[in-house]
């Protein structure tokens, strides 16, 4: 209450009650009375370029798509977002060379480039999988470390999945010698598991992140306390499954704030989806998301670490706007709000390094969200935007806005 803080350079210089924060006289001064300020959020899970419109094609991937979905991002408040590991090539690179000689705005992003997995068995999407290296042998899971390690990814991705059976799961050995290269390298790991015994190896093998929660079983206590133990971070990924349990389309879908980035006839697509679902497909995903929720709970009680993973970017998974639905989830599974926000922003950040980023201090970037009301009263109020600043600016959500209606 009665706060203020003091932006220079894009830094917060000063910050505390108004009468105890002096400002230049030619400051620049912005009433932010009645409104709550958080920082901006980071997602470490996300797939930047694939999406345009109602296709989903990696023919899409190119600079003024990534740039577009970065808007969007930046658009519901997230500041930086890592795109796990379906970058071909080093676009990317050339991307993140602008925002850091200050050429190009917008969310920051960081990326995997291509993550690891088994021949063909990456991810789940058809357009996606052709992005993951495929690894036959142990010295060439350590040679793709190295070349990744040499465009200064932000993590290494693997997949240990077999998708139902229907491809071929990394083998112990060669995500062993995976883990082992990138450690040397002083690079993190993180790998999208699926089956509880592949976590309990990946624990025991020193993986440093989960990409999502096990899905085929609840998570028992003996690997919630290693997780806690070891300090292994977890993106719950929560959304991406959620979607399953509707047969109709839900609520969220129809909400404002998401029809302001998202075209009419992209979401009447993803409201037919959730109509063609089977009533026991969705059962199955409901039964499978409670027992996720459980798991949810007990790594809670452990005080084991989780971030801020959205998977966004798989098709018709909103860039930005499933972020916030990632914590009204987490909510719903046993956070506090205030636990919440913590895990999205300066827990987040942590992991990445990024100890200017996702919290409000003296020293710290300027990236913040203005909201309308107090997410501590309801979580979803984190997606009542006032206005977003990266960099101590305040980015043109209008323009942004108007330019998506007029080009859907």
């Amino acid at each position: 209450e009665s706060s203020a803080f003091l932006v220079r350079d894009g830094v917060i210089v000063a910050i505390g009650i108004q009468d105890q924060i002096s400002a230049p006289r030619d400051a620049a001064r912005v009433d932010l009375t009645g409104k709550t300020v958080i920082p901006t959020l980071v997602n470490l899970h996300g797939h930047v370029g694939f999406q345009q419109g109602l296709t989903y094609d990696s023919d899409n991937y190119t600079r003024e798509n990534i740039i577009d979905h970065l808007d969007r991002y930046a658009y519901y408040g997230v500041g930086v977002i890592v795109s796990l590991g379906t970058d071909v090539g080093e676009l990317w690179t050339d991307i993140q060379r602008s925002q850091q000689a200050g050429t190009l705005g917008g969310t920051r992003l960081f990326t995997a480039g291509r993550g690891l997995a088994a021949p063909n068995a990456g991810p789940g999407a058809a357009a996606l999988r052709p992005s993951a290296y495929g690894v036959t042998n142990e010295e060439q899971g350590r040679q793709l470390v190295r070349t990744l390690a040499a465009l200064n990814v932000a993590f290494i991705k693997i997949w240990v999945d077999d998708r139902g059976g229907t491809v071929e799961k990394l083998d112990p050995m060669f995500y062993r010698a995976i883990i082992d290269e990138s450690h040397k390298l002083g690079l993190q790991v993180i790998a999208h598991v699926f089956y509880h015994a592949d976590a309990e190896d990946l624990v025991k093998a020193g993986v440093d992140g989960f990409a999502h929660l096990v899905r085929d079983r609840e998570m028992d206590d003996t690997l919630v306390a290693a997780i806690a133990e070891h300090d292994i971070f977890v993106m719950p990924n929560l959304g991406i499954s959620e979607r399953g349990r509707h047969v109709t389309t839900p609520n969220w879908l129809n909400e404002t704030a998401l029809k302001e980035s998202v075209s009419s006839a992209v979401l009447s697509r993803a409201s037919l989806a959730f109509a063609q679902r089977s009533p026991q497909t969705a059962e199955r995903a409901d039964n499978s998301y409670r027992m996720m929720e459980r798991s949810i709970a007990k790594l809670v009680a452990a005080d084991a670490p989780l971030v801020l993973g959205s998977d966004s970017g798989v098709q018709d998974h909103f860039y930005g706007f499933s972020a916030h639905r990632e914590l009204e989830l987490m909510v719903a599974a046993g956070l506090t709000a205030h636990e919440a926000i913590v895990t999205a922003t300066s827990q987040s950040a942590d992991r990445l390094g990024l100890n200017q980023t996702g919290r409000l201090h003296e020293g710290t970037r300027a990236d913040f969200l203005v909201l309308n009301a107090n997410p501590l009263d309801d979580i979803t109020n984190t997606r009542d935007i006032s206005g977003v600043y990266l960099n101590g600016i305040e980015i043109d959500r209008s323009a942004l806005r108007n330019n998506w209606t007029a080009n859907p």
